[in-house]
């Protein structure tokens, strides 16, 4: 959407910069305080001067920003635009279902500049049926309308407004936190999360939204200072197994394409409702967070050792307190939570930059029966809970176009877990090499895991090299290999083709590799392109070939087709398009 339409750098607000995830709260606050003492910034030469902010960093941004009335380019943010997305696949499938073997989703937003936005998602998984409750070729519909950053008079700003589908992130995400979390990757930056907001939701995913109303008030002070109030309340049905009116289960992978399934469809009402307010300065900020939620039945999961911290009945909810300060050229942050059974959780961690090196860490400590099915923090289990951990993350760019990651997590569960009827603890390292000239990339990766329950441990390296061979070819190898605990070992290859691209309107992407993954502990995954919207990520277990052709083609600047074939066998089609 930025491409489209830039933020003015010149209006933008602290939230704004936050969002574009590519600046530090330092460059930010710079940013700030250079426009308050000196007025508009005119250009990139101009924003180059700024503290905290070099060349690469300036290039790295230019896409997304514009500089206002004063640079003399147009208001590219004003007008109207329309994307519209079809894709399906069909293959050949053995296993009956109660619809046909083929999926679907349409998916359309319409926007008016960075204000306004209005978008439907509607998406039928492979076997459901073609009707359901009346709406053709669509099993799930996802809806939202929503605006951002209107004023009201001269009180306060509406910052976010959702009806229908949306996310709710709040501080470090131990209360409430959806969509997708760079927390537990490999990036130096991403181990701080940046709520809070409310966001429409324009995914596929069945389960992970909240539906009704929700909205932040923004009330700006004096010296880029705010306070600020989020409002959001959800009403909706959710999937679920029943047995004698309790549920058993819940159902997240929205599928509905056997009778067992289709009994459990939207069988559980679940609502959800919160607060948090904000206060922002220019180098902390603080926020006080509250979210309750329950269902229209009783919990009747079975109760066992693993799982009897993890059960409440009725209303539950979760209240926390975070913070962000900048100290000098570090950022410090964290959140500290209680669910209302009086469990606790906490996180807190550093962003800074030593020499060349830009560092993070992070600790947390989450008891075995803190409750919060909708949060979102940094956890190597599925709940945030029964765990203490730290994690640490550095990266330094050379010249040359050369890039050193390297990082660490240890983590001990003091209970025991599904499957493991003890404490235990687990531990990870790595260390990735990136390098990229003007002819060709390569980089490199190795990494360890280790878990203390039974002594088990995996040792791999991974990597890709690829170039460019002429205007209209490029050429990719990946490779990885794996030893589990020394007795077991898995292998994959393949080579990549990409013929066109560019200023051409075709392009082919073709792939093949050959895996040898005998035990499931040595499986592995190869990325490989796919439709819009779409990550794909192949298994590979056992001993085999992987392959696929995907080719797509611009019918002039706002129209492309795509089509996509491969082993399983199975049969994709795209087609994307955008009117202004």
């Amino acid at each position: 959407n930025l491409l489209a339409a830039p933020l003015d750098i010149n209006r933008a607000t602290a939230e704004q910069l936050e969002e574009l995830l590519l600046l530090t709260d330092f460059q930010i606050a710079s940013l700030l305080e250079y426009r308050s003492s000196s007025g508009n910034v005119l250009s990139a030469a101009e924003l180059q001067l700024i503290n905290g902010f070099d060349k690469s960093t300036v290039d790295l941004i230019r896409p997304f920003v514009r500089f206002g009335s004063g640079s003399g380019l147009p208001d590219v943010g004003k007008g109207s635009r329309s994307d519209l997305l079809v894709k399906g696949w069909w293959k050949k499938d053995a296993q009956e279902y109660v619809g046909p073997s083929f999926y679907t989703q349409v998916k359309y937003k319409w926007q008016w500049g960075e204000k306004l936005q209005a978008g439907f998602t509607l998406e039928k998984d492979n076997g459901e049926e073609i009707l359901t409750k009346g709406v053709p070729l669509g099993d799930f519909l996802s809806f939202h309308l929503s605006a951002r950053e209107i004023p009201v008079r001269d009180i306060a700003v509406v910052s976010d407004i959702v009806l229908g589908d949306y996310l709710v992130k709040l501080g470090q995400g131990l209360v409430m936190w959806g969509g997708f979390s760079l927390s537990g990757g490999e990036d130096v930056q991403g181990a701080m999360k940046r709520g809070t907001r409310v966001a429409p939701y324009t995914s596929s995913d069945e389960n992970a939204f909240l539906r009704g109303g929700a909205a932040t008030v923004r009330r700006n002070l004096r010296g880029y200072r705010s306070v600020g109030l989020t409002l959001f309340f959800s009403l909706k049905d959710v999937d679920a197994r029943m047995k004698d009116g309790k549920y058993t289960s819940l159902l997240t992978d929205g599928l509905h394409n056997t009778e067992s399934l289709l009994a459990g469809r939207k069988s559980l009402g679940e609502v959800v409702y919160g607060t948090s307010v904000q206060y922002r300065g220019a180098k902390m900020r603080l926020g006080i967070n509250w979210a309750g939620y329950g269902y229209d039945a009783l919990c009747g999961k079975k109760v066992q050792d693993y799982n009897k911290w993890q059960i409440y009945q009725g209303q539950w909810g979760n209240f926390s307190a975070d913070f962000v300060a900048l100290v000098g050229r570090s950022r410090v942050f964290g959140e500290a939570a209680m669910d209302y059974g009086g469990s606790g959780a906490a996180v807190a961690g550093i962003c800074s930059r030593w020499g060349e090196w830009d560092l993070s860490g992070t600790i947390r400590n989450y008891s075995r029966s803190y409750i919060a099915p909708y949060a979102g923090a940094y956890s190597t289990i599925s709940s945030c809970s029964n765990q203490a951990g730290v994690s640490v993350r550095g990266a330094r760019s050379f010249a040359r176009g050369g890039k050193l990651t390297v990082g660490g997590d240890y983590t001990y569960y003091p209970w025991e877990r599904y499957n493991i009827g003890a404490s235990s603890s687990a531990a990870k390292l790595w260390g990735r090499w990136d390098k990229a000239t003007d002819a060709f990339s390569w980089n490199v990766k190795m990494y360890g895991n280790w878990n203390s329950w039974k002594q088990q441990y995996k040792l791999g390296i991974k990597g890709a090299l690829g170039g460019a061979v002429s205007g209209y070819l490029q050429l990719k190898l990946r490779y990885e290999g794996v030893v589990w605990c020394m007795d077991k070992a898995g292998f994959g290859a393949g080579a990549e083709a990409i013929i066109g691209g560019g200023n051409s309107r075709a392009r082919l992407v073709l792939r093949c590799a050959y895996y040898n993954c005998r035990d499931w502990n040595t499986r592995l995954y190869m990325y490989e392109y796919d439709l819009p919207s779409s990550f794909s990520s192949t298994l590979m277990y056992g001993e085999g070939l992987k392959y696929y052709a995907l080719f797509s083609y611009k019918f002039g600047r706002n129209i492309a087709f795509y089509l996509k074939g491969d082993d399983i066998p199975r049969v994709k089609m795209g087609l994307k398009m955008r009117f202004f």
